[in-house]
């Protein structure tokens, strides 16, 4: 569960108190956007590689092989993706540069999990990619139009509902290792624990898009749009993993009922 980038949290109290002005170049939409859609090219390119690249040899029939560099990708990517994400968070200057690591490595493991779902379900990662565009072209839309501002109380109640419905998950989930029930019955409540996270995203989504407002407007400087940027695109990527799970619970259970 994402909870936001406190590099940004920072910036945006400290352009409510003018510490982030300049003199110089000032941060703008063009250049925020820019700089996101940069990260955002080199995820979906990472990812697209990395899923037809396994495919291919899937077909071939290295099907052992490429399940090993799948396994080792995962578990080589994981660590220093947490220690790029903690970098930038605290230390906002180094988000220029690795940032664009962090895109490119988690592209990779973009097209692991793309490509895990779309076999069993053919079509359903790009059915998630187009889910995620379609939010955010939504989510600018109404932003720009209707000046939308999410309030602190409400995202509070969102995220105390959000952590009490995954706190009863995972003890239905360890319940069910003792076999004290099947916890493939309550696909229900897997359905709806999903469906909030879709809308926890898009809350987190608004919340970058309120901010990058904060930071554009109140003349703060230049550099600080590679933050911004790059808060947006892991907002973004946290979405669409959020809607492919929650695609591929609504598929299971088609899929189940009609067996």
């Amino acid at each position: 569960m994402r909870f936001g980038n406190p590099a940004v949290r920072r910036m945006v109290r400290q352009s409510d108190g003018g510490a982030l002005y300049t003199e110089g170049q000032e941060a703008t939409y063009r250049g925020v956007y820019l700089k996101a859609a940069l990260y955002a090219a080199l995820t979906i390119i990472t990812a697209v590689g990395c899923e037809l690249g396994l495919f291919k040899a899937i077909s071939d029939g290295y099907i052992a092989q490429a399940l090993t560099v799948i396994g080792i990708a995962a578990g080589v990517s994981l660590i220093p993706l947490l220690i790029i994400a903690f970098v930038i968070a605290f230390v906002p200057s180094t988000a220029k540069v690795l940032g664009c690591i962090y895109a490119i490595l988690q592209g990779g493991l973009l097209g692991l999990l793309s490509l895990c779902c779309d076999l069993v379900f053919p079509g359903i990662a790009f059915a998630a990619f187009l889910g995620t565009a379609i939010v955010f072209l939504v989510a600018i839309v109404v932003n720009s139009v209707f000046k939308t501002r999410i309030s602190s109380r409400f995202v509070r109640g969102l995220m105390v509902a959000m952590v009490s419905l995954l706190f009863v998950q995972l003890i239905m989930w360890i319940m069910s290792l003792f076999n004290v029930f099947d916890y493939t019955a309550f696909i229900w409540l897997q359905l709806g624990i999903s469906a909030l996270c879709v809308i926890w995203a898009t809350v987190m989504l608004f919340w970058d898009l309120q901010n990058i407002d904060y930071i554009v407007q109140s003349g703060a400087d230049k550099r600080y749009e590679w933050n911004v940027a790059f808060s947006l695109v892991t907002t973004l990527i946290y979405m669409y993993v959020e809607i492919l799970e929650l695609l591929v619970r609504i598929m299971a259970l088609f899929s189940r009922n009609k067996n």
